[in-house]
């Protein structure tokens, strides 16, 4: 009997627990039904009273399972009470949007202005290339009537060379040469184009037709046919009212020195000096003036020269004589050429 009572007194003693544990599940409940009539006071009315309040509220918790759940339900319902607000935040937003058209505008019509200002420059540009073309078109007109004909038009490949070109029609090469050994070879060097670059031989070194109001102190007089010239270090100078002017050195006229930077030259046996143009020859100790000697191969032509076109090909000319471009062991020489009228 004992055992029994203690048994009844164990299983009263749990329900007693059990109840007061579902009290308490039940007034908490009822805490969440009030919280949840207090969520839709917000809403308004006394319609969501009638859907939270009461006995009902217990009856769809129906325990302390479901009674866990009504937060949730609590935290879905937020964003239904957060729609006041996004909308408050979406009209500004919107505004936005329409402050940003205008951007958008701006930014078309300066991409229009951009791309107008693109056209205009394609069309410049295009401009440009046919005037350029224009020019390339007319130099080669140029250079194919000075060529007499299209068979020609391949030797305008380096146009430059054909700016202050002259054709002269009226001389050619003596065919004589050919039959005539210089230093060992036969006929002139074989022709090889290099530019026409004017040497400087110093300061003191001046080209025909350069005018001076006084002289240095070493210049001397000479003279020839009853001439007289002035001379000082390679360059001669006759004499007028208001200075000197620089001449071409005249044939046979001997002067006592040259100056540094002669080229000593020696042509089937016969020495030569030259300098500045003009070829020498050595008598008595002094040096005469000379005839640039036939197939004489040189270095340097001074400032003064030209070019001229005899051909086809092109030769630079300085004080009457004709010197033909050409290359040895890779250096750029000129051989003195005797021409022909071709009358």
């Amino acid at each position: 009997m004992k055992n029994l009572k203690y048994i009844l007194f164990v299983i009263v003693l749990v329900l007693g627990s059990s109840a007061t544990d579902l009290m308490a599940q039940r007034m908490r409940g009822g805490g969440g039904s009030r919280g949840g009539a207090s969520h839709s006071a917000s809403r308004g009315g006394g319609s969501s009273r009638s859907y939270s309040g009461g006995g009902r509220s217990k009856s769809i918790n129906g325990g302390s399972k479901k009674a866990t759940s009504r937060p949730s339900t609590k935290k879905y319902n937020k964003p239904k009470t957060t729609r006041p607000s996004t909308s408050s935040r979406t009209r500004p937003s919107s505004s936005k949007k329409s402050n940003v058209r205008p951007a958008k505008g701006n930014k078309t019509s300066s991409t229009r202005n951009k791309t107008n200002v693109s056209k205009k420059n394609k069309v410049t540009n295009n401009s440009k290339t046919r005037n350029s073309n224009n020019k390339t078109r007319n130099s080669n007109n140029r250079n194919t009537s000075i060529k007499g004909g299209n068979k020609n038009v391949n030797v305008n490949i380096d146009n430059s060379r054909h700016n202050n070109v002259r054709v002269n029609k009226n001389v050619r090469v003596n065919n004589h040469h050919s039959n005539r050994y210089y230093n060992g070879h036969r006929g002139y060097y074989p022709y090889h184009y290099h530019r026409y670059t004017p040497y400087h031989y110093g300061s003191y070194w001046h080209p025909f037709g350069f005018f001076i109001t006084t002289l240095a102190v070493t210049a001397v007089v000479v003279s020839i046919n009853n001439q007289h010239y002035h001379y000082d270090q390679g360059v001669y100078y006759t004499q007028s009212s208001s200075g000197y002017t620089v001449v071409n050195p005249p044939t046979n006229i001997v002067v006592n020195t040259l100056p540094d930077g002669v080229e000593n030259i020696t042509l089937d046996g016969e020495k030569y000096s030259y300098f500045g143009g003009a070829f020498y020859v050595k008598e008595n100790g002094k040096y005469k003036v000379i005839d640039a000697p036939d197939g004489a191969v040189i270095t340097n032509i001074p400032e003064g020269a030209s070019e001229e076109e005899v051909g086809g090909e092109n030769y630079v000319v300085y004080n009457y004589t004709y010197y033909k471009p050409f290359s040895q062991n890779g250096k750029d020489l000129y051989q003195v050429v005797v021409m022909e009228s071709t009358d």
